[in-house]
């Protein structure tokens, strides 16, 4: 049994080996496409605003959050404060950057495990632009669905933020000074080492990409799986299929909404490879994300009534 466990994963991915080579042509369109996506898509929206939390993390971004906005941490969250830094950075620049974050204060001992777990739950965003540029500007061509459906995910992912709290409200571990105590390193030298982890985050996004597309291009050429499967596996490319099906527009917001809140497994994989660590549970996560694509897509349904009851599409 013990051999048999061992040898299955190598056949796997021999038999996906031959898959690659006989379906080469496939391969190379599903490695353009992820160049594409995330060229165009996903590196000019997370690029600069992943630069600038390393700089803001120098300068003493974290324990000023964590000050202003530890009332609303502590009261309604029930977390840490310092966790209002990947908050706040997350609803800007969106998930997998959430999960750097979450790395950044657990390196230096800001948050525990424990406060880890329970702010990746709920710091799961898409970047504001990529929703309503890509999404609605593009993909469903209209601005304003782009809106409903971004304020349908935020919200969303704030009310899984309260279901899921703890039960009791951790002691207030702001300092005043904390702040004008920091001495932030020179600022070229804060920008080149923003730049080097910045760079690493953004190849492991682009692997992660890359290697889901590839596999789900190969599963399709086996089992021609429906847009539905690849939002599952890779929500860009997802997104794009639902685009262009032959549906209602509202089904597609629904769908398109679900998608971008349940993330894809590509995320999921991205987040968890660039936290690293084997006390952070995969399950809770992936529960969160399948809790936060219902409910965004019903509070979706409900701006979609009132924006057209409006007449304002």
């Amino acid at each position: 049994m013990k051999y048999i466990r061992k040898l299955i994963p190598i056949i796997i991915l021999i038999l996906f080996l031959i898959s690659m080579i006989m379906f080469s042509d496939v391969v190379i369109k599903s490695v353009s496409f992820a160049i594409d996506i995330c060229i165009n898509n996903l590196f000019p929206s997370m690029l600069p605003f992943l630069i600038l939390s390393s700089i803001l993390s120098n300068y003493g971004f974290v324990e000023l959050a964590s000050h202003i906005l530890s009332p609303i941490m502590r009261n309604i969250f029930h977390l840490n404060s310092n966790c209002a830094y990947v908050l706040v950075l997350s609803l800007l620049s969106g998930s997998p950057a959430n999960s750097k974050y979450i790395k950044e204060l657990l390196d230096s001992n800001k948050i525990t495990i424990s406060d880890a777990n329970q702010i990746l739950l709920f710091s799961h965003f898409v970047n504001p632009i990529f929703i309503i540029g890509t999404i609605g500007t593009i993909f469903l061509g209209n601005k304003t669905y782009g809106f409903i459906i971004l304020i349908s995910h935020y919200l969303a992912n704030l009310i899984i933020g309260i279901m899921l709290r703890k039960k009791e409200i951790p002691k207030n571990n702001t300092n005043n000074s904390n702040f004008f105590n920091i001495k932030p390193k020179g600022f070229i030298t804060t920008l080149k080492s923003a730049i080097k982890d910045t760079i690493d985050t953004l190849l492991v996004v682009f692997g992660t990409i890359t290697s889901t597309l590839v596999f789900s291009s190969i599963i399709n050429t086996y089992f021609n799986f429906n847009p539905i499967l690849n939002g599952i596996l890779e929500v860009t490319s997802g997104l794009k299929y639902i685009s262009i099906e032959s549906t209602t527009m509202f089904t597609k917001i629904i769908l398109s909404t679900f998608f971008i809140s349940f993330g894809g497994l590509s995320i999921h994989a991205q987040v968890m490879s660039i936290l690293d660590n084997k006390s952070i549970r995969y399950l809770p996560y992936l529960e969160a994300r399948i809790l936060q694509g219902l409910i965004s897509s019903i509070i979706v349904y409900f701006l979609y009534m009132i924006v057209v009851k409006l007449g304002i599409v």
